[in-house]
């Protein structure tokens, strides 16, 4: 009796600490869609802005959109034929891997953090505002614990799909919802499916924000692949072959990873990938540590701005494993269609994720975040 008494105190007192740590979901557009132009909080956003001058490039068809034949002139689309324009493609930092999660937050981000947290490592994470009001709990932990967070949209559809404005409304929806969680407004984001040309970068710079692509596919680990049938075997293998390629050339810049945090399959590769980075006396850091930006984020944000790490030096040997709990699972992996557990799942565009996280924490699972950070 004493023992069912305690548990159901402690499951009380998780379940209070979850509702502390929420975001008004009511408040925010519906999940896994562009959200409309229309509404008050777009049109004020778009009054603080001049898009005057955009490049006038046809909007692109296609969920991802298919690579146009021919080329048009001046489009500079790093999709199809690598233009980065200003991008960041690779990290500054010599010898260092740019540590990188898209898709996130997801019921799988805390055993990634807990990984990282016992072998000293700092990460960016590109995070979809959809998910970030599901998930402010972890959202907090990740900059309490020295990561880096940024953008990867509201709803993770291909930006050269969609208007002006309605990249304006998938971006600053997805700031306020961070701002709502950590007071920070961010300041770097990766584009989904790495869809980007030059009229995308001109509303992105118009709104303060400094793209962040992969270094190419040799460093896209195909962790996205695990869902459509490849093994992790496959994915260890192949991407090993990238790190000791990396390894033989004169290291002088580092690079950056194309990896998710949104599934336990990739979280789970994620915790065999690392260690061959550790191995190799490889570096670590977050874009902010590869970038050596004392600013990661932009003015504005209300949280004091955080003094992130550098880069990481590794120490040789075998790294630590996560020690931390085991993430509860069930449900599926994939979006549906639209609904609340995900959009609609598209074929991957030069190997981004088709991946949305999908259904919500545990009351146990968020609470214990939350009782960490209250």
């Amino acid at each position: 009796m004493v023992k069912f008494i305690a548990s159901s105190l402690t499951v009380l007192l998780l379940t209070i600490a979850a509702v502390k740590a929420q975001i008004n979901i009511a408040a925010y557009p519906k999940v896994n869609e562009v959200p409309p132009i229309t509404s008050p909080e777009v049109q004020a956003w778009l009054k603080e802005i001049d898009l005057t001058g955009a490049p006038a490039i046809e909007l692109h068809k296609g969920a991802p959109p298919a690579c146009p034949n021919p080329p048009i002139a001046n489009e500079c689309y790093w999709t199809c034929d690598g233009c980065a324009a200003d991008d960041i493609t690779a990290c500054a930092a010599p010898n260092t891997w740019g540590l990188t999660f898209d898709d996130g937050p997801s019921v799988y981000t805390p055993t990634l953090l807990d990984f990282l947290k016992t072998n000293k490592l700092s990460a960016s994470f590109f995070v979809i505002g959809s998910n970030a009001i599901q998930y402010p709990a972890t959202l907090k932990r990740e900059v309490a614990e020295g990561h880096h967070l940024a953008s990867h949209t509201w709803s993770h559809h291909a930006l050269t799909t969609l208007s002006n404005e309605q990249i304006v409304a998938e971006m600053k929806w997805t700031e306020k919802a961070v701002m709502e969680a950590t007071g920070l407004r961010l300041k770097y984001m990766r584009p989904p499916y790495g869809d980007i040309n030059n009229r995308v970068r001109f509303v992105l710079k118009k709104l303060g924000y400094i793209p962040v692509d992969w270094t190419g596919d040799a460093y896209d680990t195909n962790d996205w692949r695990i869902a459509s049938g490849w093994t992790e075997q496959q994915v260890v293998t192949t991407f090993t072959k990238s790190l000791d390629a990396y390894v033989a050339s004169d290291k002088a810049k580092g690079f950056y990873c194309l990896e998710h945090d949104v599934a336990d399959s990739t979280v789970k590769v994620a915790l065999k990938l690392l260690p061959l980075g550790i191995q190799r006396k490889i570096n670590f850091a977050s874009v902010a540590g590869c970038e050596h930006d004392a600013q990661p984020y932009q003015a504005g944000s209300t949280a004091p701005m955080p003094t992130l790490p550098g880069v990481n030096p590794t120490t040789p040997g075998q790294p630590t494993p996560s020690k931390g709990p085991t993430t509860p699972g069930g449900g599926s992996t994939a979006g549906g269609n639209g609904t609340a557990n995900g959009p609609t799942v598209l074929a991957p565009k030069n190997g981004a994720s088709t991946m949305v996280a999908s259904g919500l924490f545990t009351a146990a699972a968020a609470a214990a975040a939350a009782l960490i950070l209250a």
